[in-house]
């Protein structure tokens, strides 16, 4: 559905113009929504912030994780390892598996080195990874745990929300996302240990007393946010009715293989998923293509077509422009000589190139219906060559 923006908002703006203070003031509109959201996922604490990237660069500086040490991240998106880097850590990726796109607890196992000092999962599309899985493994080997959630308002695992089993949550309100504010991010947390030293240090009473940086979300978003997230079930109904459309579209087709969902994961609607698998039975992508667009679809392709560490930021080290770092830093040595290579993470490079995505997100539902109705049709087209 179209975002809807109204009187409430109108009503909060008021306020937080009768305040005369537009930037934070503690109790405040921005205080109401971190309350709000906290409680709408089943957090501790929650704190706002001015972007989900903050979040996370802020998750990385209070983990433990800095320069010569190790973060171990996933390849499908790049904002976990961009985080990592932001302190001079080293991102180090685990693999994913094929039917979820998420990260593989196994390949988790198999990445822990004595460097480890956290790992930032992402629960891409509105479907959690198996975080119970991947917390006790952080657990075993006392490593701090940070959830990328920019995907996954009203996601859960085994019936909790994500953001609540990491040491830390990270979620998005950039205006792609399930909820806007515009730009905005808010880090969840049931340790109140990570709470009040957040708080103290965001608060610039005094130098920080580590390395972070003014993340603070101003009032005037707080009540975007605020007055949004009164409106995100609805969002989350309609998105999640959209996947279900275009999953059915590719029912029984046996070459386009939809995103396998697990019975402890409830999923919600951001960005619908399935893989490319006709090479299989003989069907060229090329034509499978131009029928999509021919018919006027509007699919995806390949999503970002290569796992994070084969951009240039990272395997061309552009971050620092000095070669070969993070991992050629002088103050980090690694037994195992690890570098970005091809075949780093080979599920993640097999399966990136084949992925067939659609936004789901203010899609209206009759022409998500009209588009998966196409999608059915150049299915049938493909297969009669």
């Amino acid at each position: 559905m179209a975002r809807v923006f109204g009187e409430t908002e109108m009503q909060y703006f008021s306020e937080v113009l009768a305040s005369r203070q537009l930037g934070w003031r503690e109790g405040g509109l921005v205080t109401r929504f971190e309350q709000a959201f906290a409680q709408k996922v089943g957090s501790g604490y929650a704190i706002a912030r001015n972007s989900a990237m903050s979040a996370l660069a802020e998750a990385v500086s209070i983990s433990g994780a800095g320069t010569a040490t190790e973060v171990i991240c996933d390849p499908m998106v790049q904002f976990g390892a961009i985080a990592t880097i932001y302190f001079n850590a080293v991102p180090r990726f685990a693999d994913v598996k094929p039917d979820t796109y998420l990260m593989d607890p196994a390949s988790l196992r198999a990445n822990i080195t004595n460097k480890t000092r956290a790992v930032i999962v992402t629960n891409l599309w509105g479907m959690c990874a198996e975080l119970d899985e991947i917390r006790r493994i952080c657990d075993e080997h006392k490593i701090f745990m940070i959830e990328d959630c920019a995907h996954s308002i009203g996601a859960t695992w085994q019936g909790k929300h994500s953001g609540t089993y990491g040491d830390m949550g990270c979620f998005s309100f950039q205006q792609g996302k399930h909820m806007t504010t515009g730009d905005g991010g808010m880090m969840t947390t049931n340790r109140q240990d990570l709470y009040e030293r957040l708080f103290d240090e965001w608060s610039f009473g005094e130098s920080p007393s580590f390395m972070t940086l003014n993340f603070r979300m101003n009032e005037v978003t707080g009540a975007v946010g605020l007055a949004q997230l009164q409106r995100i079930d609805d969002y989350l109904a309609e998105y999640t009715s959209n996947l279900h459309t275009f999953n059915a579209a590719i029912e029984n087709c046996s070459w386009l293989r939809p995103r396998h969902v697990p019975a402890d994961a409830g999923q919600t609607g951001y960005i619908w998923a399935c893989t490319w698998a006709g090479d299989e039975q003989g069907l060229a992508l090329e034509r499978f293509k131009q029928t999509i667009k021919e018919l006027g679809v509007n699919l995806r392709f390949g999503f970002i077509g290569k796992p994070a560490y084969q951009f240039d930021l990272f395997s061309g080290s552009t971050a620092y422009n000095h070669a070969d770092c993070p991992v050629r830093c002088p103050l980090y040595t690694s037994t195992s000589d690890y570098r970005y290579h091809t075949g780093l993470c080979p599920v993640a490079e097999d399966l990136m190139p084949r992925i067939i995505s659609a936004s789901l997100v203010e899609a209206p539902p009759d022409d998500v219906k009209r588009r998966a109705d196409l999608l059915h049709q150049a299915i049938s087209i493909t297969q009669k060559g």
